[in-house]
């Protein structure tokens, strides 16, 4: 080969094979330095979360220090059709490492208004759609702050993890659980919550748990979310354990070795006829729940210095079978020291029986002592035993219609239902006209123009 040739060649390997590799390298560093890639790359990412969450997306700014390593300030989670923000993170760090994603919050807030729509994503997202979580993923934070009407609730040390059930398997389960812990708590053990979406029968199934252990979780929290927490008041707590599922033929939920403290009875009586105030506790030795198929239930109810009307008490003279120990004829409420009183549910079934005797410093007093007012019995329960629908109607409104209870009945009662007030009858509790002389008038002077 001529020599020219030769340099020729040489020139040709070295643009290629140096020369343009080289330009082509430093064209993308300068590329991906620029303003617009990173905006362009910004709106990718934030497209690919909205699709893969079902929300609202808002990222202020990103930054990738390694190719398995991303990072994003400020996010937001917003409803997209209120507009409402479900959560937002100060920061969030996602790593691909072990085969799997770990992905740790700073700062992380929720709202506790908008925990539906954050169970749908954890739930619909990520334990219905096994497609969208092929690999494990586990989440941690040091602190995360749950808003609500009540005030904050900031829990510490959160572990969170996804199992995936394997798609090639059929019958294959999802799991995820949290573990966390409330600040302020003297304990180092905190509460724990798992979901497990089974597969292995004909319909999908998802169960839920959850175990507090010794810590005491303030139900105001779920307030916003569920209206059986809101009823409890703001100081109610709940420890124990609690599980619950969603079937195709209805749900159940299952109480058992579950305990509610500091419960408000004015506000779990707020919407009802009667009067009956006090700090109490709830208490379930077992609690099985399958509406429309058995209740099986056995709790201790605890309260003390409160005040009961005289209107709940007739209604357990007359509906419960009670003894009352007291005057009734006074329409003011009358003030307790003490409730104590164990109820056994089975089925269509009920058992009641005062236990105030087993109270620390009543000890002395008769069996079967329902309320203690002064040192001595208000009310007496021995071991009643009464259809389990005579609660209902202890509690019900004067005006209420005394309906035969049954299964075929059931779906009538959630569309016939009373008012919560009487409806008055006859023309003669019309209301008074807002001008009271336009009942009487029967025309003015006629004014003649000029």
């Amino acid at each position: 080969m001529h020599e020219r040739t030769q340099r020729a060649f040489a020139r040709l390997v070295f643009v290629v094979c140096c020369a343009l590799p080289t330009s082509i390298v430093l064209m993308t560093i300068l590329v991906t330095w620029t303003p617009w890639y990173h905006r362009h790359c910004l709106r990718t990412i934030t497209a690919s979360i909205a699709k893969d969450t079902g929300f609202d997306v808002e990222i202020e700014d990103f930054d990738r220090p390694s190719p398995s390593r991303l990072e994003l300030r400020n996010v937001r989670l917003l409803d997209p059709e209120t507009k409402r923000e479900v959560a937002k993170v100060y920061k969030l760090s996602w790593t691909e490492v072990n085969g799997g994603v770990s992905i740790v919050l700073h700062q992380p807030e929720l709202q506790s208004s908008e925990l539906g729509n954050t169970w749908r994503l954890v739930h619909d997202r990520f334990l219905c759609q096994s497609i969208c979580v092929s690999t494990p993923v586990r989440f941690a934070a040091n602190d995360l702050t749950l808003h609500s009407d009540t005030g904050p609730l900031t829990l510490r040390d959160v572990d969170a993890w996804i199992e995936p059930g394997n798609p090639s398997m059929i019958g294959s389960s999802t799991r995820a659980t949290i573990e966390c812990l409330p600040t302020g708590q003297p304990t180092d053990r905190g509460f724990r919550i798992e979901v497990v979406r089974d597969r292995s029968g004909v319909t999908p199934v998802t169960t839920w748990t959850l175990e507090t252990g010794d810590t005491a979780l303030p139900c105001s929290a779920l307030a916003p979310y569920s209206d059986a927490m809101a009823m409890l008041g703001n100081e109610a707590t709940f420890s124990g354990m609690m599980r619950w599922s969603i079937e195709p033929d209805g749900w159940w939920v299952d109480l058992s070795t579950s305990r509610f403290d500091h419960v408000d009875l004015a506000r779990v009586f707020q919407r009802l006829p009667h009067q009956l105030t006090g700090d109490a506790s709830l208490r379930f030795r077992r609690g099985m729940i399958r509406p429309g198929k058995t209740v099986d239930m056995i709790a201790e109810l605890r309260a003390k210095e409160g005040f009961v009307g005289t209107s709940l008490l007739a209604s357990m003279q007359r509906d419960l079978g009670m003894t009352i120990q007291t005057d009734i004829t006074s329409p003011r409420p009358i003030p307790y020291d003490h409730l104590a009183m164990q109820f056994q549910i089975f089925g269509a079934k009920m058992t009641l029986d005062g236990i105030c005797r087993t109270e620390q410093g009543y000890e002395g007093l008769p069996a079967g002592v329902v309320l203690i007012a002064d040192g001595y019995s208000m009310v007496q329960a021995r071991e009643l035993e009464m259809p389990a629908i005579e609660l209902a109607k202890a509690v019900a409104p004067s005006h209420s219609v005394l309906v035969p209870m049954s299964e075929q009945t059931t779906p009538l009662m959630q569309w016939l239902l009373p008012p919560s007030r009487a409806i008055p009858n006859g023309t003669s509790h019309s209301p008074a006209p807002r001008i009271q002389t336009a009942q009487e008038f029967s025309g003015g002077p006629t004014i003649n123009e000029p």
